[in-house]
This record gives C-alpha cells, structure tokens and sequence, in this order.
C-alpha cells in the first residue's frame, strides 16, 4: 500500500481539500483510497460529504479490542473510503497503534492511504516508514516562509505549495526563494481558486463542482508526482 501523509506547515493551508481532491481524482481513475483524520477537528468527513452529526470514527475504536476501527470506514458517491477521527481523545499511543494497524490491512497493494495531519502535532512523533510519503503543505506567506527558515519540518517531507498566486508580487517573490533553495519542493503548486470553499459548502470537492477548473490541472499533476514517488520508492 502507499501512505501518503499531508500536513499543513500552519493552520489555514488547505491540506484537508487537497486530500479530499486527490483522494476523489485517484478513485475516480480506479484506485482504491482510504482517507484517515488526524485532526480532532474532523473537517475531512465534510469535504466527502459526510453526515456531521455522525461522530462516529477511528477514536472511538482504538481501544476497543473486540472491534477494528478499519470496519467503520464510511464510502462516499464517488467510492472514496474514509475514517473520521471520532468523539475520543487521542494520543501518541493511539496514533501509532493507528498507523501500526493500518499497515496490516487486507487491501491490494496498489492502494492509497492518505492521512490528513494536523498543523500541530509533530511528525517526528508518528511512526512513520521510510517508504511513506511525507507532504507539508505550505502558502506563500510570511508565516510558512518562517517555519521554514526554522528547519519546523520533518527530514523526509516534500513541500506542496497551495493557494498560489501568481498575481501577487509577495507570493511571487516567496516562490522564487523556495524553487532556488528547497531542492525538496514539488514541481508544480495548487492554484488559488474561490471554487475550492464553493465546493466546501456545497459538501463536495472542486474537481467535481468546478471541473473545468485549472485547479482540477493542478490535482492531476500530483496524481502523476505521487505515483512516480511510489514507484521510486518501491
């Protein structure tokens, strides 16, 4: 299976749509996904157009050693499997009990497990494999640009740029920086677009609400990247 884990450098990156978009592109061109939330926050369920008030997730499960929190995985209208976090509290242990399970699943090896990690929690605190695939998801801001500087990042993750725009002389500026000097950035970025929080409210994603979308250009281009990571990797 290939694990894909994003996190925002900050909170307000827009990680969460950036998974449920791939997660839908990637099933959409018959892979089987898997989405998984970290985030006590449970924004990732809303973006797959899940029922909020079903509180339900891998949480509630952890402990229950009857029971496998892999069987309350929901399916949305375009086969997106996914686990939300749940009503509990978590902790390291939990987590890595979490990402320790997740590596026994019965499902084909070609599958794709996306985990959505939240902007606080520490990737040097998760136990992470050396063929996992390590996203931080950054905006050309002043704040990402500082967390960066500070070396805040985990040794193996890759830098996604999102919400960019071109139009902007600081975001630009900030751009030129990184593609000079993060020989870990991605080769592309996200485009800003106002479709991406249309599409949040209407509990769906962009590529399926804006299809049309350079956006949508964008997700197909990290479909490509991410398999030619698997395949390196593996």
């Amino acid at each position: 299976m290939n694990r894909v884990f994003f996190k925002g450098m900050k909170g307000g990156t827009g990680s969460t749509s950036i998974i449920a978009n791939i997660a839908t592109l990637l099933s959409q061109s018959h892979h089987d996904v898997l989405c998984i939330d970290l985030d006590s926050k449970n924004e990732l369920c809303l973006h797959l157009g899940h029922e909020w008030q079903n509180q339900t997730g891998w949480t509630n499960k952890i402990a229950d050693a009857e029971s496998s929190w892999a069987d309350i995985a929901f399916i949305n209208e375009d086969n997106v499997k996914y686990v939300p976090y749940g009503s509990e509290l978590a902790n390291n242990f939990s987590y890595n009990t979490l990402l320790n399970q997740s590596k026994r699943l019965d499902i084909d090896h070609n599958s794709w497990l996306l985990f959505d990690v939240p902007s606080h929690m520490s990737l040097d605190d998760l136990a992470l494999d050396d063929s996992d695939i390590v996203i931080n998801v950054v905006t050309c801001d002043p704040a990402c640009y500082s967390q960066i500087k500070k070396g805040n990042t985990h040794n193996q993750a890759y830098y996604l740029i999102n919400r960019f725009n071109a139009s902007n002389p600081l975001e630009l500026d900030v751009y030129q920086i990184w593609r000079a000097n993060l020989k870990q950035l991605a080769p592309f970025f996200i485009h800003f677009d106002s479709a991406v929080p249309e599409a949040l409210a209407a509990k769906n994603v962009l590529i399926n609400t804006s299809p049309l979308s350079v956006v949508k250009e964008d997700f197909h281009a990290l479909a490509s990247w991410l398999n030619n990571k698997r395949k390196s990797l593996s």
